[in-house]
């Protein structure tokens, strides 16, 4: 993006603008800032009325006033609201990768801007441990000689091969198995690829170190689990929440497979054989929610999981379900694939550019609306936190301000109008606009800097404006402190 795109009305708003407050506005009305910097307000008819604003007045307000005065209308701005986010997630069968990273990306920063606002935030982990994919890796971790695991090797990506083994063996696709053994070449010595697979055995350790490594990878973007759940620990009777399904659901019996029916397409929700499919189990466990004690309740999922959801939301009308939707990731035209070992992992990133590779994507990938498919190949991924680490680097001009230059102007105006920025992508359920206005806060600054028009105080609002964005971005350095985990299987204390 350019500054000159900024040649467009700016939306804001007196509640959440600390200086617009002390002006005589319409209470509970946006107002719009012009290109030439006039705000404009519209009466009860719709008539614009102009207020016009110097730069110097916005420069000295800014000068009397501390920058954590910015943020004191937005922090109480959403008290009251108790909002769980459910984020990631994944199957605990291979490592977390960019395909899954769009959800943690997403989540975690959607749970951190509503946090910010006063909000009280729990997330959530659901952990599939009972599923079909844990049963076929199973298979492979019982065969598997585990004193023989290579060297050097992450534990989960050792597992996220054994999956694709397994995979493979089970379908006989000898082409997909002479790549894998290939680009694994201690695949052979841990596993005797020519035997049948044994049948598979409870594997809870592996389950536990499989999550511990996810959640690991994810606070390296200053992503918090509050609660895991576990699919295991539900105690759903199937044939009563099957019953109870059916009371507000359409079921019909395909094959001996009890399916939801809807106008989209078909849900299985429960095997001839009496077991409880993903659906129902999901279903169960946003029962076990109590979900009328929520205010919002989002499951940040893949766009190929909205009938899924749909479903859900019909078989539980009253809970305050939201499916926060987002395209899926490819790299050159090809989907990521646990089953084909086709993954790029957090530890490739590291390996490939450090924390800055990470949080590259990172901002990249929240710059874009969260329903776009996304190809790695033809994202930027570079420029944008290039643009916001110049900005945080560069020196600010003590120099003599000319009152009624543009670039210095456009600074203020985007900086007084951050919380207003943060409300609109909370009630959109999105992140791209806090994503964007940190490279444009940063493109301003960086204009303003360079025409020599950025006072001291100026540039203390701007420089902590942007650090707070970033932070809630998940694009700060990482630190040592450990996440904070509580397992589902103790008591939730909140009411």
């Amino acid at each position: 993006m350019s500054p000159r795109r900024t040649h467009t009305l700016v939306r804001d708003h007196p509640r959440l603008n600390p200086y617009l407050r002390q002006l005589p506005l319409r209470p509970g009305t946006p107002a719009y800032w012009q290109p030439d910097g006039t705000l404009v307000q519209h009466t009860e008819t719709g008539a614009p009325q102009p207020v016009p604003i110097a730069t110097s007045t916005l420069l000295k307000w800014m000068s009397d006033h501390d920058p954590e005065q910015l943020w004191e209308p937005w922090r109480t701005h959403l008290r009251g609201q108790r909002v769980l986010v459910e984020h990631t997630s994944i199957n605990p069968v291979h490592p977390l990768h960019v395909g899954s990273l769009r959800s943690t990306v997403i989540g975690s920063t959607l749970a951190e801007l509503f946090r910010s606002g006063g909000a009280d935030v729990q997330t959530r982990y659901f952990v599939n441990d009972l599923g079909r994919q844990l049963h076929i890796l199973q298979r492979a971790a019982v065969a598997a000689r585990w004193d023989r695991t290579p060297a050097g090797h992450r534990y989960d990506e050792v597992v996220g091969v054994l999956y694709a083994f397994a995979n493979m063996a089970l379908a006989n696709r000898t082409t997909d198995l002479a790549r894998l053994r290939s680009a694994h070449p201690w695949l052979t010595d841990m596993i005797d690829i020519d035997r049948p697979l044994p049948p598979a055995a409870p594997t809870p350790e592996l389950v536990d170190a499989m999550v511990a490594a996810a959640i690991s990878d994810m606070g390296i973007l200053g992503a918090k689990i509050d609660v895991f759940e576990h699919e295991s620990d539900l105690a759903a009777d199937p044939d009563a929440l099957i019953a109870r399904l059916g009371e507000r659901c359409d079921l019909v019996r395909i094959n001996g497979t009890t399916c939801v029916r809807l106008p989209g397409g078909i849900v299985p929700a429960r095997r001839r054989d009496g077991s409880l499919l993903y659906f129902a189990r999901d279903l169960a466990n946003t029962q076990r929610r109590r979900p009328h004690t929520w205010s919002a309740i989002l499951h940040v999922i893949g766009t190929d999981q909205t009938l899924l959801q749909t479903a859900l939301r019909q078989a539980v009308p009253d809970a305050p379900l939201e499916h926060i939707a987002f395209g899926q990731i490819s790299c050159g035209g090809r989907r990521y694939s646990a089953r084909r070992d086709r993954l790029t992992t957090m530890s490739d990133l590291l390996h490939n550019g450090g924390h800055r590779r990470i949080h590259e994507l990172t901002l990249a990938l929240a710059m874009h609306r969260r329903t776009h498919p996304l190809d790695l190949t033809h994202l930027d991924t570079t420029q944008p936190l290039r643009t916001v680490h110049t900005a945080l680097d560069i020196d600010r001009n003590t120099g003599t301000v000319r009152p009624h230059q543009e670039p210095l102007r456009r600074l203020l105006i985007a900086v007084l109008g951050t919380p207003a920025v943060l409300a609109r992508d909370v009630d959109r359920r999105t992140i791209h606009g806090t994503a964007r206005h940190l490279t444009l806060l940063s493109q301003h600054h960086i204009a303003a800097t360079r025409a020599g028009s950025v006072p001291d105080a100026v540039g203390e609002w701007s420089s902590r404006t942007r650090t707070r964005l970033a932070a809630l971005l998940g694009i700060t350095p990482p630190t040592t402190e450990p996440p904070r985990t509580t397992s589902a299987r103790q008591k939730d204390p909140r009411p």
